[in-house]
């Protein structure tokens, strides 16, 4: 079932462009990792960023505009002059975002800071926005942490530009470690964020009047992301441990505040927020595995092993982000109950993600080599059916088994 028509928003043509724009460069970061995690491919550092920034701009942050569109269009009705700007402001977020994924890959000169730059605008514009209708909108715990998570994006992207300048001209636009700029995005922006999709696809599409705790519960990530960056750009490694402590504090209080929903879920059943339980054990492990590589390494985390921090990393793209934006979107094209074909895409994108993290933690190849393609089918088949949902189309349900059949065969 397609999303019904009085149930639609009223930003609804600019969030479902949003939502098919970022499934479709999706796809590009889906397609690298699959041969780069089968060995089948061995990419330089360009594609590499370009896939990480496919994921981390296009999928993500194209992904959290659009559920931005949707929170915060619904407290008072949106001009004419508003939905212009909006609709520009889509256009330039896509636009962007594809020149600047492109520029990652062909080359490492100015073509990066310049659309960075631009980028960077994209964000502040939307962020504006978001920060003008807030004034009108009664919040909920997901508006704040939209809030904070849009904020921080602006922080880490002027961030990005100047660690593209100094690349570009090899001068040095940064204090201390570089690491400040994806500390920022991952840690201020992505949890506050996901936290927010997970905690919406339980109350969808209304959520309730922000509490204190609730308020507190998105501070803390908050605090955090800025708390690390400062740790990394001016070198104070004992300020690590702090950022850590502010997010276990934050998922602490957002598990005790949620517990009800969550033991209402049945992982046997199809349904947003089976979803978004897993966004909440992918950034509790997130969490933990950065809690422990703070305490040995010190605070420094560029000791840490590569493989260790590319595990952290999917653990949080894929089993918290992409798992809280799967539960936005099952909520709003099907509603709370699913078929089985989310069951095929739930169970491939969670086993694959857990064998593929554990094949990186331990630096095991056969792991990485048979569950990548098993999480990139999962994603394959998600992104299809969402995207045929979205766009009304008819999806016939499958057998899971069947499902990861025609998804294998297709590689």
């Amino acid at each position: 079932m397609a999303v019904a028509q009085n149930a639609r928003p009223a930003l609804w043509p600019e969030i479902r462009v949003l939502l098919l724009a970022a499934m479709a460069i999706f796809l590009y970061t889906i397609g690298i990792g699959i041969l780069n995690g089968t060995d089948v491919v061995d990419f330089d550092e360009r594609r590499i960023l370009s896939h990480v920034h496919g994921g981390t701009l296009g999928w993500l942050t194209l992904g959290v505009f659009a559920a931005a569109l949707w929170l915060f269009a619904e407290g008072r009705e949106v001009s004419r002059r508003e939905r212009q700007l909006l609709r520009s402001l889509t256009a330039g977020a896509i636009l962007s975002v594809v020149a600047y994924v492109v520029a990652f890959a062909v080359t490492y000169g100015n073509w990066r800071p310049i659309l960075g730059t631009v980028t960077t605008l994209v964000i502040a514009g939307f962020t504006a926005w978001v920060i003008y209708r807030a004034k009108f909108t009664e919040l909920g715990v997901p508006h704040v942490g939209f809030l904070a998570a849009l904020g921080t994006s602006i922080v880490g992207g002027v961030l990005g530009i100047l660690l593209g300048l100094e690349l570009a001209t090899g001068d040095n636009w940064l204090p201390g470690d570089i690491g400040g700029h994806p500390a920022t995005m991952v840690v201020g922006f992505l949890i506050p964020v996901g936290l927010a999709m997970a905690e919406w696809a339980f109350f969808f599409p209304v959520a309730p009047k922000a509490t204190r705790a609730g308020v507190l519960q998105m501070a803390f990530p908050f605090a955090g992301g800025i708390i690390l960056m400062l740790s990394m750009l001016l070198e104070v490694t004992a300020l690590a441990p702090l950022a850590i402590l502010l997010q276990v504090a934050g998922i602490a209080i957002f598990v005790k505040r949620l517990w009800p929903q969550f033991r209402a879920v049945s992982l046997a059943e199809a349904s947003p927020g089976r979803h978004a339980v897993m966004a909440t054990v992918g950034l509790a492990f997130v969490i933990g595995l950065a809690q422990y590589l703070v305490i040995k390494y010190e605070g420094d985390l560029d000791l840490a092993p590569a493989n260790q921090m590319l595990a952290l990393d999917h653990a949080q793209f894929i089993g918290l982000m992409t798992n809280a934006l799967f539960a936005m979107l099952m909520a709003a094209t099907i509603g709370q109950r699913g078929n089985r074909v989310d069951q095929a895409v739930f169970i491939l994108v969670n086993v694959g993600i857990a064998g593929f993290v554990v094949g990186l933690l331990g630096d095991w190849t056969a792991p990485k080599r048979i569950f990548t393609p098993l999480m990139g089918t999962g994603l394959i088949i998600g992104l299809a059916v969402y995207a045929a949902r979205l766009l009304e189309v008819h999806v016939p349900v499958l057998n899971p088994m069947r499902a990861a059949r025609i998804g294998a065969a297709g590689k």
